[in-house]
């Protein structure tokens, strides 16, 4: 029996997006174990076969004095466990798990779910970061057994050498649940008069963290000015900002176009799914490097037509006038030209949703994607 540590930097999110796939490992004869943060989620996940550590971390703390007491926790644990595999997800979680296995001979795998801000923003700054990046990365592919990308172009500015390439595997996100995710699970006419979307409107919802490399700026202007010619044009933008990224949206900016007709911030919701079913079309120009964002997996298994930024990871979302459209990063006149397309031409949307929801079963569901990422296990 394989034995497999999973190892998170957020609790919240291995319980919203890892614990099925932990389950679905024990499913097939696997010993699992986690490595969490101690941040409240790991009462929640014990009992169901999962053997589960924690650790302590803390953001906006001193980095160097953090890095060094988080690395002796993940040496101690790694030593006690004496586990086959250790899977982590996202940069710190990678990073520690590098270091803390350094000539140790266990099979490490590092998950990169996105190369993130570094990637995403031109200034001469951010250039720096992405240097500072590129030589961390490839410190990781050097010495973890199997690094795992999201899309094709991550793996590509990730392949620094051919002799890297062999090490690097694409497993295309992080799977989603179709049968959670399913429009005819709810009744859509209920849903719009209880989010008071009239039978004459057609919403667009965006779901995402909100800082400005997700295109809000983008959004709100777009929908400013098509509200100026169409009354009947909505978007519900649903998330928060993340306080703890420094290229968070504002709270004053969100207060400032709290009288926008057109569009409505909604913040952190429950009822996403209720929200997604009871939209028109998902509206995404992220141009944050993602890995593959979960929230498009959520509209493609709801049966959602898409507007999506061309960028990498969104990309593979969207087979062009099949299920939605692309548009050119960080343009607003992009967004306003491809919504406007489908307002004044509403037949392009009649066959979209049912080949979004195809394309999830197909391509991108939890079950397609954890096949792939046991077979990786089973062949390092």
């Amino acid at each position: 029996m394989q034995s497999v540590l999973l190892v998170e930097n957020s609790g919240l999110d291995f319980y919203k997006s890892r614990l099925k796939y932990a389950r679905s490992l024990i499913d097939d004869g696997f010993k699992v174990s986690i490595l969490i943060p101690n941040d409240g989620y790991a009462d929640h996940i014990r009992g169901v076969d999962l053997i589960v550590y924690t650790y302590d971390l803390k953001r906006n703390t001193n980095w160097l004095k953090q890095f060094w007491q988080v690395l002796r926790v993940f040496k101690k644990i790694f030593h006690e466990t004496e586990v086959d595999i250790i899977h982590s997800f996202r940069f710190f979680p990678n990073l520690m798990n590098v270091v803390a296995n350094l000539f140790s001979g266990r099979k490490t795998i590092i998950h990169v779910t996105g190369l993130g801000i570094a990637y995403s923003n031109r200034s001469l700054k951010f250039r720096t970061y992405r240097l500072i990046s590129d030589l961390i990365y490839f410190f990781l592919i050097c010495f973890s057994k199997t690094t795992i990308v999201q899309n094709p172009s991550d793996m590509k500015d990730l392949t620094f050498f051919n002799f890297l390439k062999a090490k690097i595997k694409l497993v295309e996100g992080s799977g989603v649940d179709t049968l959670v995710y399913n429009i005819d699970t709810f009744n859509r006419d209920e849903l719009r008069d209880k989010f008071k979307i009239g039978p004459t409107d057609l919403l667009f919802i965006c779901v995402s963290r909100l800082i400005w490399e997700k295109g809000i700026v983008e959004l709100v202007n777009a929908f400013t000015t098509i509200g100026k010619e169409f009354e009947n044009v909505k978007l519900f933008i649903v998330g928060g900002p993340d306080l703890n990224n420094p290229r968070h949206v504002t709270l004053k900016y969100i207060a400032e176009n709290e009288g926008n007709k057109n569009v409505c911030f909604l913040g952190e919701r429950s009822d996403v799914r209720e929200l997604l079913a009871a939209s028109d079309v998902f509206i995404y120009p992220s141009y944050y490097r993602e890995g593959i964002p979960r929230g498009l997996l959520e509209a493609l298994s709801m049966s959602l037509p898409l507007i999506v930024a061309d960028t990498p990871g969104c990309n593979l979302t969207v087979e062009e006038s099949k299920n939605g459209f692309l548009v050119e990063p960080r343009s607003d006149s992009a967004i306003v030209l491809s919504v406007k397309n489908i307002l004044n031409n509403p037949h392009l949307l009649n066959g979209m949703g049912s080949y979004s929801r195809q394309l999830a079963i197909d391509k991108f569901s939890d079950v397609v994607i954890f096949q792939n990422l046991k077979t990786l296990y089973r062949n390092i």
